[in-house]
């Protein structure tokens, strides 16, 4: 059955004639109307992010990395873990919705077992008190507007029992917004940076960048 034979009957299913073509495209896609998945794998691929992590994960696992993977939605986490299928390694996952009594188990199976090569989580579950040295590579998939919440993800393999140098990519799509929040990010860190140590110079990654910060913004929401 074909996509546009699907939509009249979902649209009297839930009597919304009002809704837009892209909106029923993503309810069909990844709503709660049952059909999630009835794209072929080829389709997660579209995604210029799901192609970086198709390049570089398997790299990592041949080289004995272990990896933690955040995104800040858990509509993000389904289509990742669709991702690390089509690529073909394993992973534990972990959000908000996890239950408070399985989230250690998840943590103590994820650094024990070398066999599990990844673990998903949402930025704001993982990046809470989780020890997760089994890993020495973080992956954030999309930067919170606030850098010090991906701070604290980052954290989670910079924790009493690493052994090993610990490595973060920051996936950035050039000419998106990511840019934006990279570049705001970058700000907010370098200020965080200049008030700790005083007005001390900081290191060339923390450099200002050359717009201000109303330039950012405005140029924000002109997206």
């Amino acid at each position: 059955m074909l996509l546009k034979d699907l939509i009249p009957e979902y649209l009297i299913k839930y009597k919304r004639p009002d809704i837009g073509k892209i909106d029923i495209k993503l309810l069909l896609y990844y709503g709660d109307t049952g059909m999630k998945g009835m794209l072929s794998d080829e389709h997660v691929m579209i995604s210029a992010k799901c192609r970086a992590l198709a390049e570089l994960l398997p790299k990592l696992e041949l080289s004995g990395h272990r990896v933690l993977i955040f995104s800040q939605w858990t509509s993000m986490l389904d289509i990742l873990e669709w991702t690390l299928d089509v690529i073909g390694v394993t992973y534990r996952r972990l959000d908000g919705s996890t239950q408070v009594t399985e989230r250690q188990t998840i943590v103590d199976t994820f650094n024990k077992d070398a066999s599990i090569f990844a673990c998903l989580l949402s930025t704001r579950a993982g990046g809470q008190g989780l020890n997760l040295t089994g890993a020495d590579t973080v992956i954030i998939h999309d930067m919170d507007f606030n850098p010090q919440i991906d701070r604290q993800a980052e954290d989670r393999c910079h924790r009493i029992g690493q052994t090993k140098p610990v490595t973060v990519y920051r996936l950035v799509t050039k000419g998106t917004v990511d840019e934006n929040v990279y570049e705001i990010a970058k700000r907010k860190l370098t200020l965080d940076a200049a008030v700790l140590e005083s007005g001390a110079d900081v290191d060339n990654e923390g450099q200002m960048p050359d717009k201000t910060m109303a330039e950012i913004l405005s140029s924000l929401l002109m997206h």
